[in-house]
């Protein structure tokens, strides 16, 4: 016996304790498992627009709200529908964690009195009394906010039948303090140790801040929809919910139901396959056991680490679960076949030499996955980059914990005898007639297989990567209806905005001195005494406002635009209620004066920055992120040296953040793919001491991949974050079947003198038995994700599924086809004695 043989039959005790410990430790882990599901995790890292956009964020208010949508078909401009929406809205307004409410009642009306130089807003319900005011004239607050540059899209809908209330959530202090200090920090490229020390020390608070953040919007969401599901008879249409706050908590209990239901149905099928399969308990409680525990460990881990799971890696612990099945298939298959063929070997014996059996084929495959799974921690994606190295990890230890676990259990238990298994039992079933198709007609199989690999490559080419936000949900989901409704009927859903730019500050000058203080400033110049006066910031005046103009007319142009606003919007709505030649300027003073922090939303509190607010329709069918900012980039630089002379304007948001993340996914794709292959290459090489053996083995489980490419290319379906891993995963998959099955066809091409055709028939009734039942369970583990509600997932799951099916049929028809055509490999002769 060796090492290993001496450790499972004396130690397997020690195995056994040291199991149920890391079982215990992860136990005690896993209440601490956290999920994240904000838009930002999703987005590239290494992305210069992500850091121009995170830097730009430390100038704005922070915004948190929930959009709550309701519908009127005879328009929300009579007194009945007006009581009925203010009604709502003080019912909203007594809900903990509210901090202020946007709608139709809330906007100021301009337009309701004769214009005058200071007007007196007044709203469609008094502020104080919270009572519909009676100075509101119903028309023409009616003709003011379908018209109004700000309300029309946002908070009403140009039809005058939907209403949006903007819920706006109380943010914790931490995070109005912090936050704009770790932007800034985290922007810095050149922090030094003191900047450093500052982050770690400003990361604590922040933290603490989001955690605090996460649970105010939590209960504000639920209870929000509780109010609106017991309105929904009230008003024409059950209201519907949507805005950040609320997707960012749909998309948690999305990943958390996910993980439960997908987790629950795996065991439960997987159990019962075993139980079909083998029938006996051994065989069913313990290869469940060994193969749930390392997805323990794995979470555990991630706890540890700080690690949250997001939409990207929600799918993990069923991939990790499912892929270690078939080592476990592999063990017992062994196990019974040494059983069957050695009656009189002791159990001590047989439980300890199947797993040395098949230790090489199934390292070199695990390997092989790893491979597959480590090409993706190079991503900027942070999800992406976690999912590589988890998965990798879960993988290594997986491997570890069956081939040391599944042995120790079996040691302490009753030996069995079983019959049927191995070379003699020949091939049965779907496996016979493989096997018949591959001696019969190998070159027709072979060009079969060409012919798809070749359509599959034209296919591939097709790949686009213009997918939309909206369309990775069902269209039942409360997260599509709400997106659906505001695209729609609103002002468009994607945010993307262009910043603007200017060296001009609002400053106070010293008109003797030119000396320039920023505001706050003394009265009188400290040097003269001579009284300080106020230089305005580029976008106070008209050449500001004109340069805010100049960039929003591209829009015009572009159907796929919603909702524009800037500052010129703003003062443009405000014009419209003051004396007829009222200047810029003076607008601008009347605003800083009235409607402060509206202007602080479009403006920089020195006024040298602005920014123009577009909210793009993600369901429009034309939408094309690339087209859209490619020619925005192009009116941008056309109008540099007239319009914009001397400013700086970039575009930004969350609709280029997500433009460029779906581009970096076509190059992630070609480069994980190739580093996998080669990584898969250079290891089948050392396996097979043969480079030749290698690409024979190689060649046929690249055509999975390109099949499952290839049809998502005809059929129109685009890469995402989470269908961008299929690639490397599918061929670390795929090429566990290959190995398995040269590694044994090795084995009887000696037993059988080098008679190819007779190796291939010993090899499909043993490791062709094993392959087909493992990957058949990893082919439904894979389906099982297509219950999912989240449409990536469902994507993930059937086209893996497609490609371990696909690597099937190539490890038992191509792969052994080849082998016949080319009459290789051969059995090497013995070297004469001397």
């Amino acid at each position: 016996m060796n090492l290993y043989q001496r450790l499972v039959a004396r130690g397997w005790w020690v195995i056994l304790i040291l199991c149920a410990g890391a079982m215990v430790w992860a136990g005690q882990q896993l209440p601490h498992f956290t999920v994240e599901a904000g838009t930002d995790v999703l987005l590239n890292e290494d992305d210069a627009d992500l850091a121009y956009y995170n830097t730009t964020r430390a100038e704005w208010v922070y915004d948190e709200y929930i959009i709550v949508c309701c519908n009127r078909k005879e328009g929300w401009f009579t007194k009945e529908s007006l009581a009925l929406l203010n009604d709502f809205i003080r019912e909203l307004r007594r809900l903990p964690h509210v901090k202020s409410i946007t709608a139709i009642t809330t906007v100021p009306l301009l337009r309701n009195q004769p214009p005058s130089i200071l007007p007196q807003p007044i709203t469609l319900v008094n502020p104080k009394t919270q009572e519909l005011d009676p100075r509101a004239d119903l028309g023409k607050a009616r003709d003011e906010l379908l018209n109004h540059t700000q309300a029309l899209g946002n908070v009403i809908s140009a039809n005058g039948r939907d209403a949006s209330v903007l819920v706006y959530v109380t943010i914790p202090t931490e995070t109005e303090t912090f936050e704009p200090e770790r932007i800034r920090l985290l922007g810095r490229k050149d922090r030094d140790a003191a900047a450093q020390k500052r982050l770690a020390e400003v990361e604590v608070l922040y933290q603490k801040g989001k955690k605090e953040l996460d649970r105010r919007r939590r209960m504000l969401v639920e209870q929000v929809r509780d109010l609106s599901a017991k309105w929904a008879p009230k008003f024409d249409e059950a209201p519907r919910l949507s805005g950040l706050s609320f997707i960012n908590v749909m998309l948690v209990d999305h990943i958390q139901s996910d993980i439960w239901f997908f987790g629950i149905l795996s065991l439960s099928f997987f159990t019962l396959t075993y139980l079909v399969i083998y029938r006996r308990l051994r065989w069913v409680l313990l290869p469940v056991v060994a193969c749930a525990l390392p997805v323990a460990i794995m979470l555990a881990v991630m706890v540890v680490m700080g690690k949250k799971v997001t939409v990207v890696t929600s799918n993990m612990p069923v991939l990790l679960f499912v892929l270690m099945l078939p080592y476990s298939v592999y063990y017992i298959e062994r196990y019974c076949e040494r059983r069957s063929l050695h009656p009189e070997e002791p159990g001590l014996a047989s439980t300890t030499r199947a797993p040395i059996e098949i230790w090489a084929p199934c390292l070199y495959s695990c390997l092989a996955t790893m491979a597959g799974t480590l090409a993706h921690t190079p991503s900027g994606i942070n999800p992406v980059r976690t999912f590589g190295w988890m998965m990798t990890f879960g993988i290594a230890v997986g491997l570890g914990v069956i081939m040391a676990f599944l042995p120790a259990t079996v040691v302490p238990l009753k030996t069995l005898n079983v019959t049927g298994w191995g070379a003699q039992a020949g091939s049965r079933g779907p496996l016979k007639l493989l096997e018949t198709l591959v001696l019969r007609v190998p070159g027709w199989v072979v060009l079969f297989s060409l012919a798809v690999l070749g359509v599959s490559i034209w296919g591939t080419s097709k790949i686009t990567v213009e997918t939309k936000f909206i369309d990775y949900f069902i269209r039942k989901s409360p997260i599509y209806q709400g997106l659906d409704y505001i695209d729609n009927r609103m002002g468009g859903t994607t945010p993307l905005e262009v910043m603007l730019e200017s060296d001009v500050k609002q400053q106070f000058e010293c008109p003797k001195c030119a000396k320039a203080l920023s505001p706050p400033a003394p009265k009188k110049c400290a040097d003269c005494d001579t009284p300080l006066k106020m230089r305005p910031g580029f976008f106070e005046t008209a050449e500001g406002l004109a340069a805010l103009d100049a960039v929003a007319k591209f829009f015009d142009g572009v159907p796929e635009t919603g909702n524009v606003r800037s500052l010129k919007t703003l003062a443009d709505e405000t014009r419209k209620g003051l004396m007829k030649g009222t200047k810029d300027e003076a607008i601008i003073r009347i605003l800083k004066t009235v409607g402060k922090e509206t202007v602080r939303d479009f403006c920089s509190e020195d006024f040298s920055t602005s920014r123009v607010q577009v909210r793009m329709k993600e369901t429009a069918p034309t939408l094309n992120r690339d087209r859209i900012l490619h020619e925005l980039r192009a009116y941008l630089a056309s109008i540099q040296d007239k319009e914009l002379k001397g400013l700086n304007a970039r575009p930004t948001g969350i609709f280029l953040l997500y433009s460029n993340m779906l581009n970096t996914l076509i190059a992630a794709t070609r480069e994980t793919f190739i580093l996998a292959v080669v990584a898969i290459f250079l290891m089948l090489c050392w396996l097979f001491r043969s480079a030749k053996l290698a690409i024979l083995v190689l060649l046929p489980q690249v055509l999975p991949v390109f099949l499952v490419l290839g049809t998502m290319g005809f059929t129109g379906i685009a890469l995402d974050m989470v269908t961008v891993v299929i690639a490397s995963v599918a061929m670390g998959v795929g090429i566990d079947a290959a190995i398995q099955y040269t590694v044994r066809f090795r084995l009887e091409l000696a037993a059988t003198g080098g008679d190819i055709r007779e190796a291939v028939r010993r090899s499909h009734a043993t490791i062709g038995r094993a392959i087909f039942i493992a990957t058949s369970i990893v082919f439904a583990g894979f389906i099982i994700l297509m219950f999912s509600n989240f449409k990536p997932t469902i994507w993930f799951g059937m086209f893996t599924g497609l490609a371990v099916i696909m690597g099937l049929f190539a490890s038992l028809t191509t792969l052994p086809a080849t082998f016949v055509l080319l009459n290789y490999p051969r059995l090497k002769p013995p070297v004469p004695s001397p």
